[in-house]
């Protein structure tokens, strides 16, 4: 019985060591001495089975550690899915292992975004992210630029169309302060005015980036003014947009030196803002420095024929431009023959796209495209169709007679329809969808070159004031001889050029 007892007592003791994995559990003040032997006999074989503490960290355990960490944040993302009460995105599960996650249009809110920001933290597969229009919002903003800090495998990040604001705009100019992996960042459509520019430029001198969008924002004069410094200083971009923005007079002039001492930029979207002839004076001068730009687009910018005769100079000398957009500014045709001619001079221009779409060619301009075409054989030249020396149509003449006979329609109406905030202006644009709602008798050339003829300035907005209480008739009579006058202004220019 006392041989049982001691039985039971060892195997206690032994079920103790196991438990505990301490061999040092078992002493001679806790276990009888008639077991001590059989105890030490034990603890030899238990030691002589068992890893040493040295050895004690194997390549096996080791890469069972690896197995068990989640490199994705599928776990975490479905936990914060959970504890957000959403619904989680079987899209994002899907690809978290892939290396884009392509992710527009999702709805995803703050919240969603949230989820997918902390899940992404650890993440080490993805290296294109795209959240665009995703509605994220400045606190969406926020948990994207927290994530950036610390992931350093994303290098394109697309957060366009999210209404980031200023929130957005401080938090990600932050992050890019602190992230040097990233490479290409596209922010389109964010509301961004100004004052969040700050944000931005004083880290655009610094950061990596080579692909960054700003466009379709509300940048103006100021932030132009603080871009064209960071531009010039940078020297990782390869790729700027700032298309669709409010740069003009002294903003657009700093964006245009900017582009005159910047060392590495290869192309750069200027359209849809105001550069005007002023903002063409400093972009003429640009390309006659910088040999490094290869693709430029100002279109929709208001530049005159007098404004080209600085494109006509630089591309005397440039060697380095490849790509030109001028298209849908008012240089008319004279203007366009002046540029035609700047290039004929160069025999070491490289240029290969020239867009002057919108552009009436008439038979001197025509003579002048042959001509440069001779020189540069290899040159594309996008241009309106030659009107082969027929008598130019006059669709306001043809308008005044549709009116004769349709007295019913009154163009001031029209206008006030489409001026949603009563400026007294509306674009060329919707005055395109204005008249082609009324089913004015023109298709889409003559459409243009009435819109052309009202506009009268050439300043792509049309003023209707002096509609209200004048004769449309009249009213048009008028336009049509402003239209005339800058026409045979530029004819002028050309010849004193």
């Amino acid at each position: 019985n006392e041989y049982k007892s001691y039985l039971r007592m060892m195997a206690e003791i032994t079920d103790a060591i196991i438990e505990s994995g301490d061999e040092y559990a078992v002493t001679e003040d806790n276990c009888p001495s008639a077991l001590m032997d059989k105890v030490e006999e034990l603890r030899a074989n238990a030691i002589a089975e068992s890893p040493s503490s040295d050895s004690y960290d194997t390549d096996l355990e080791i890469e069972e550690e690896k197995t068990d960490y989640d490199t994705t944040g599928r776990q975490v993302y479905t936990n914060q899915c959970k504890a957000l009460n959403i619904i989680p995105v079987s899209y994002f599960l899907r690809h978290m292992e892939s290396s884009e996650i392509d992710m527009p249009h999702h709805g995803l809110g703050p919240k969603g975004t949230k989820a997918i920001a902390l899940a992404l933290i650890n993440n080490t597969t993805v290296l294109r992210l795209n959240l665009s229009d995703n509605a994220l919002e400045g606190e969406g903003g926020q948990y994207i630029a927290h994530m950036l800090r610390e992931n350093c495998y994303i290098t394109v990040v697309d957060l366009s169309e999210n209404r980031l604001g200023a929130l957005g705009a401080k938090v990600l100019g932050e992050m890019l302060h602190i992230n040097v992996n990233l490479k290409e960042v596209y922010l389109k459509g964010n509301n961004f005015t100004d004052k969040d520019i700050e944000y931005f430029a004083e880290v655009m001198k610094e950061f990596r980036l080579t692909h960054f969008d700003l466009s379709c924002n509300s940048i103006s004069e100021r932030g132009g003014m603080l871009l064209g410094p960071a531009i010039a200083a940078n020297e990782s971009l390869e790729m700027l947009n700032l298309g669709w923005n409010n740069l003009r007079r002294k903003g657009a002039v700093a964006i245009a030196n900017g582009l005159k001492n910047n060392v590495m930029l290869k192309q750069c979207n200027l359209s849809w803002n105001g550069f005007g002839d002023q903002g063409a004076v400093a972009l003429g001068e640009a390309l006659r420095n910088n040999t490094i730009l290869v693709t430029l687009d100002i279109s929709h910018n208001r530049i005159s024929a007098e404004g080209a005769k600085f494109f006509a100079k630089a591309f005397e000398v440039n060697e380095g431009l490849k790509h030109f957009n001028i298209s849908h500014n008012p240089i008319t045709a004279p203007g366009a023959a002046l540029i035609l001619e700047g290039l004929k001079k160069n025999g070491s221009a490289v240029m290969k796209e020239l867009n002057l779409k919108n552009i009436r060619v008439d038979d001197d301009l025509n003579n002048t495209i042959k001509s440069a075409l001779e020189t540069h054989p290899k040159l594309v030249i996008l241009h309106q169709p030659h009107m082969e020396g027929r008598k130019k149509p006059n669709p306001i003449a043809i308008l005044k007679d549709w009116l004769t006979h349709n007295k019913h329609f009154e163009l001031v109406e029209v206008f006030k329809r489409f001026d949603e905030e009563e400026t007294m202006e509306v674009s060329k644009e919707v005055m395109f969808q204005a008249f082609e709602q009324a089913h004015l008798p023109f298709d889409k050339r003559n459409m243009e070159l009435l819109i052309d003829q009202i506009d009268g300035y050439g300043n792509e907005k049309i003023n209707y004031k002096d509609l209200i209480d004048t004769d449309q008739m009249k009213w048009l009579d008028d336009r049509l001889s402003l239209y005339n006058k800058l026409q045979d202004k530029g004819k002028e220019n050309i010849r004193s050029g």
